[in-house]
C-alpha cells in the first residue's frame, strides 16, 4: 500500500527549475526544435527555478520526521522524451521526487485532482487562474493554487492585470487575487539560510519553512472585501462590528492553512520549529476579533499575526 501524504505538493517544472532558454526555443522554433535543444542537453542538469528552495525544505521535513509526510510531484506539458532532462535534473539534484506527469502539451492542470494535490505551484499566472476560476467546482476542489515568482516589483504601483472571476464566485468561497506567491531574493541550491549582519531580527532558523498568508480574499473570502469596495472604510468597520461573532466565510487558501497545520502536528514535538505561519492583513483592531474567531471555529493556529 502506497504512503499516505499530509501534504502533496504539485510543481510545474518551469517553477522548480529554470527552464528559460528551453521555453524561448519553444516560442521562437517551435515543439520540435526544443525537444532537439532537450536531447542535446540531456545531461546538462537545468539551474535551481524560484520554486526550488522551498521544495527542497519541504521534502527536507520528512527526512527530519523519519518518516514520509510531504510528497513533491513533478508536472510538466513536454513530452516524456524531452521530460528526461527534466529527469536527470532531479537526479543531480539529489531531490525525493518519484512521481512526475509528463503531458505532450495538454493542460498539466487536469491531473491536479487525481495527484490528489494540496497545493499547486507554477510560474505560469494563467494555470493559478484557471484553478482559482474552478475551485467552486468538482475539478479543483480543495486545491490552493500559488504562483512562483522571480522579480519583486518595489514600486508603489505594483498592480498588473487583475485576476478576473465570473461574477457568480464574487464574495464566495473564491476570489480574485492569487492565492500565495513565491517570492524569493536569491534562489541557490542549500536549504541554509545566512543572515545580513546588519540585519539580525531576520535570522531564522536554518532549514524551517515559513508560510505567510494575506487574509481577507485569501485565508478568508473576499466578503468583506467586496463590503469594503461597494461601502468604503466606515461600512466596512460596520460590517465587521455586526458579524464580529460568526465566523468568516472560507477562502482559497483555508484548506491548504489546515492540510499546513496538520503537518506540522505530524512532525512531533521535536520538530514543530521546522515550519512556521503569519498572517500579515491590512485589517486592524476591529476588523481582528472577526478573525481570531474564526480561527477558533476552524481550529486553525498561526504562529504570527500582523494588522
Amino acid at each position: 500500500m502506497p504512503p499516505t501524504f499530509e501534504l502533496v505538493v504539485c510543481i510545474t517544472a518551469a517553477a522548480l527549475f529554470d527552464c528559460t532558454e528551453a521555453r524561448e526555443i519553444l516560442n521562437r522554433d517551435g515543439f520540435e526544435a526544443c525537444k532537439e535543444h532537450q536531447r542535446a542537453n540531456l545531461m546538462v542538469p537545468h539551474q535551481p527555478g524560484v520554486g526550488y528552495p522551498l521544495v527542497r525544505s519541504l521534502l527536507a521535513l520528512n527526512e527530519a520526521a523519519e518518516k514520509q509526510l510531504v510528497e513533491v510531484v513533478l508536472i510538466s506539458c513536454t513530452d516524456s522524451d524531452s521530460g528526461e532532462r527534466i529527469r536527470q535534473s532531479i537526479h543531480h539534484y539529489e531531490l525525493p521526487i518519484t512521481r512526475m506527469s509528463f503531458t505532450g502539451g495538454t493542460d498539466v492542470t487536469k491531473y491536479l485532482l487525481a495527484w490528489k494535490c494540496d497545493l499547486f505551484l507554477t510560474a505560469d499566472e494563467d494555470q493559478v487562474r484557471t484553478v482559482l476560476c474552478g475551485t467552486s467546482s468538482k475539478a479543483f476542489t480543495g486545491i490552493a493554487a500559488a504562483l512562483v515568482c522571480s522579480i519583486v516589483n518595489t514600486t508603489p504601483n505594483i498592480s498588473s492585470n487583475p485576476i478576473q472571476i465570473p461574477e457568480s464566485l464574487h464574495c464566495q468561497e473564491s476570489d480574485s487575487k492569487l492565492d500565495m506567491t513565491v517570492l524569493p531574493s536569491e534562489v541557490n541550491t542549500s536549504t541554509k539560510y545566512v543572515p545580513s549582519a546588519s540585519l539580525p531580527y531576520l535570522s531564522w532558523p536554518e532549514g524551517q519553512v515559513r508560510i505567510a498568508f494575506d487574509g481577507d480574499s485569501v485565508l478568508f473570502s473576499d466578503q468583506a472585501e467586496c463590503v469594503f469596495k461597494t461601502e468604503g472604510l466606515e461600512g466596512f468597520f460596520e460590517f465587521e462590528r455586526k458579524h464580529g461573532h460568526i465566523a468568516l466565510p472560507k477562502g482559497p487558501m483555508q484548506a491548504f492553512a489546515l492540510k499546513f497545520q496538520k503537518l506540522r502536528q505530524s512532525l512531533g514535538e521535536n520538530h514543530k520549529w521546522r515550519v512556521r505561519t503569519f498572517l500579515v492583513t491590512a485589517r486592524n483592531d476591529v476588523g481582528n476579533i472577526r478573525v481570531f474567531h474564526t480561527f477558533k471555529e476552524w481550529g486553525l493556529e498561526i504562529d504570527e499575526t500582523h494588522f
